[in-house]
C-alpha cells in the first residue's frame, strides 16, 4: 500500500489522494488502507517514514563510507547518481514538502518537519564527526551547515525534476567542489 501511495503522491500529490484509492491501487479493498493507517494523516506519516527507509536502503547498497567528510561527499554523489524509479520517492517527498507549506494541508507540516529533522541530524552528526577528526574546519556550525547542504541538494533536485535538461552531473560535480571547499579543514588542523 505504501508503494501505491508513493506513486499517487509523486504523480499528483497527497491533497487529492484518498485512502480508498490507495487500497484499490495496491490491489486490495477500498477500506483496507483506512483500516491499516486509520486516517489519511496516518498514511502520510507512514509514507514519510517509508521514503526515509527507502533512501537509507538505497544508500546502504553503495560503497562503504567513513564517517565525516567522506560520508557527506559520498551522500551528495549518491543523491544525484540515482536513476529511474529511485527518483520516485524524491519526487513524492518534494510534493509533500510543497503541500506542507499550504494552509490546506496543516497535518503534513509536522510530518515533513520530522522527516527534515532526521535528514538534518544525519548531516549534523557527520559534520561534527569531521570537525572532531580534524578533516572539517571548525568554523562550520553543524546545524547551519546541514541546512545549507540539504537545501542545496533538494533545490537542485527540484529544479531538475521540473526541467530534466539541466546538466545534473555537472551541477553535482560543482556542488561537490563547493561543499569540499566549504567544509575541508586547512592542512595540519587537528580535531577537538
Amino acid at each position: 500500500m505504501l508503494d501505491a501511495a508513493l506513486t499517487i503522491v509523486a504523480q499528483r500529490g497527497s491533497v487529492r489522494m484518498t485512502l480508498a484509492e490507495v487500497g484499490e491501487a495496491a490491489g486490495y479493498s477500498r477500506g483496507l488502507a483506512a483500516h491499516r493507517f486509520g486516517s489519511k494523516a496516518g498514511l502520510v506519516q507512514a509514507l514519510a517514514g517509508y521514503i526515509g527507509e527507502q533512501f537509507g536502503q538505497q544508500r546502504a547498497r553503495g560503497p562503504a563510507l567513513q564517517p565525516g567528510l567522506d560520508a557527506i561527499l559520498g551522500n551528495i554523489r549518491f543523491y544525484f547518481g540515482r536513476r529511474g524509479g529511485a527518483w520516485l520517492s524524491s519526487r513524492a517527498l518534494l510534493v509533500m514538502m510543497n503541500e506542507a507549506c499550504l494552509e490546506a494541508q496543516p497535518e503534513l507540516r509536522p510530518v515533513v518537519a520530522a522527516y527534515n529533522r532526521s535528514a538534518l541530524a544525519w548531516f549534523e552528526q557527520h559534520i561534527a564527526t569531521g570537525i572532531a577528526r580534524g578533516e572539517i574546519a571548525p568554523h562550520n556550525d553543524p546545524g547551519i551547515t546541514a541546512v545549507i547542504l540539504l537545501g542545496a541538494m533538494r533545490g537542485v533536485m527540484q529544479q531538475w525534476l521540473v526541467d530534466p535538461k539541466l546538466p545534473l552531473v555537472a551541477v553535482r560535480d560543482r556542488l561537490l567542489q563547493v561543499a569540499g571547499q566549504l567544509l575541508r579543514a586547512e592542512p595540519g588542523h587537528r580535531g577537538s
